[in-house]
């Protein structure tokens, strides 16, 4: 029997172990949910959740063919280590987000949204891209929902620090030392400032949200902006913001230009992956690419995750990717 385990540290099976426990059924492929205190290492075993008629019942079983894994802590590397000698694992990590641009930046390859970046060593590399583009952007090197990000914008002699909630004045000599204080450690990346608002101002970014199929190709699951209820700068979901369907929400803000932006969002999610996953010498399964895209419909690259959220779409993403665990097993 083929088998598939779903590692994860939730305490239960929530709702997308729930959808693809009923898609791999459909497809003849074994499915269970686990977390990593329901491995023996030592016997190679599991402590695992089936899901039969409606409830989670469990059982001990071996090792599965292949992992659908979450990020790996610390903590469950021995657990990680042991099961890859013996299974696929789906999900890679893509490293801390100055590792990704440094790569994206050195590829070449990604001009056509790439904004330009430093990863901040000291308060003069804030102060020369605010002399440079006059309002720029601090984002945490590893991400985190949208925690810790401000913007720094230039006022004659003052600068205004905005967080989602409030916007400060400083003088010069007291932001380099909220800069030398707050956002060198742990490393920070400094952006020029993308407008990517709503025509009410509401901060927004568009999620490309793409795995691998059956085919063991690049598929587009869903595309759908993110808007920041009330919010000065972030748009990410869990920290409060809204999803919105892409076609009426292009029209709305974007007039004639919508359908030459969508166009692009489309092709992007088809050439986009493959340039990406050609800069590391392993497989990547999913992939949350984030874009804002200013009032020219200029776009730009926020930046890309693996194991993106399917909160509001688990049955399209649950299809895609049993179907990749299908390529995987080498089931047709």
């Amino acid at each position: 029997m083929n088998s598939v385990g779903m590692l994860r540290t939730n305490k239960r099976p929530l709702i997308l172990a729930r959808t693809v426990s009923y898609v791999c059924q459909h497809f003849g492929i074994d499915f269970f949910y686990f977390r990593p205190d329901d491995v023996d290492i030592e016997n190679k075993k599991i402590n695992a959740q089936f899901l039969e008629k409606g409830k989670w019942i469990r059982k001990t079983v071996d090792y599965p063919d292949v992992v659908d894994n979450e990020p790996m802590s610390s903590k469950n590397k021995a657990i990680y280590a042991s099961l890859k000698k013996d299974a696929i694992l789906t999900t890679n990590p893509l490293g801390g987000k100055s590792k990704v641009f440094r790569m994206l930046e050195k590829s070449q390859l990604f001009e056509d949204v790439l904004i330009p970046y430093v990863v901040v060593q000291n308060a003069d590399d804030v102060i020369l891209f605010l002399k440079k583009y006059n309002k720029v952007l601090l984002k945490p090197v590893f991400s985190n929902q949208g925690r810790n990000i401000v913007a720094i914008e230039q006022d004659g002699d003052h600068y205004k620090l905005m967080d989602d909630r409030l916007t400060t004045e400083y003088t010069y000599a007291e932001l380099i030392d909220i800069i030398n204080s707050n956002y060198l450690k742990p490393a920070y990346i400094c952006q020029p400032f993308l407008e990517s608002k709503t025509k009410e101002g509401s901060p927004f970014d568009i999620r490309l949200h793409v795995r691998k199929n059956q085919y063991g190709q690049w598929q587009k699951v869903k595309i759908y902006p993110r808007v920041g209820m009330g919010k000065n700068i972030t748009s990410n979901v869990s920290q409060g913001g809204g999803i919105s369907p892409i076609v009426p929400f292009l029209q709305s803000n974007f007039g004639d230009k919508w359908k030459k932006l969508k166009d692009q969002l489309e092709l992007l999610c088809k050439t986009f992956p493959k340039r990406f996953e050609s800069l590391y010498s392993y497989k990547l399964d999913a992939l949350g690419i984030d874009l804002g895209v200013d009032p020219n419909g200029n776009i730009g690259l926020f930046e890309v995750n693996t194991y993106p959220g399917q909160q509001f779409f688990y049955a399209e993403d649950a299809e895609v990717r049993v179907g990749y665990y299908r390529y995987l097993l080498n089931l047709k």
